[in-house]
């Protein structure tokens, strides 16, 4: 049969696609030497800064009642209630990593719980 022959109607052609490669970088604390995780905390707060003034006044008054800060003062002016959670939340001691890896881990379970709800 020749090219003259050929029926090309059933022919599909596809767009070819180009796969998708991700490239992610280990968050392992396994990975992460003691030196560049004390750089990584002392650089973060340098530079790392909430802005609490964009947060409502409900909102407020639930961490306020949720950190027991009520027992500091159990009705302070709107002034007095930013200032105190602001100390609050700047007193704070935390690891940076360990509250990454858990916000992960979190997102990767409730990714497997909808993926298997539906």
């Amino acid at each position: 049969m020749g090219d003259k022959d050929m029926n090309y109607s059933s022919i599909e052609y596809q767009k070819p696609t180009k796969p998708r490669v991700r490239h992610t970088r280990p968050w392992s604390s396994c990975t992460t030497t003691s030196s560049s995780r004390a750089n990584l905390q002392s650089t973060s707060k340098l530079r790392a800064r909430v802005n609490l003034t964009k947060l409502g006044t409900p909102t407020l008054w639930r961490y306020w009642k949720h950190f027991n800060l009520v027992s500091m003062n159990p009705t302070p002016s709107e002034e007095q209630l930013f200032h105190g959670v602001q100390q609050h939340f700047q007193s704070q001691q935390l690891d940076e990593l360990q509250v990454i890896l858990g916000f992960i881990q979190t997102a990767k379970r409730l990714k497997t719980l909808y993926k298997n709800s539906s």
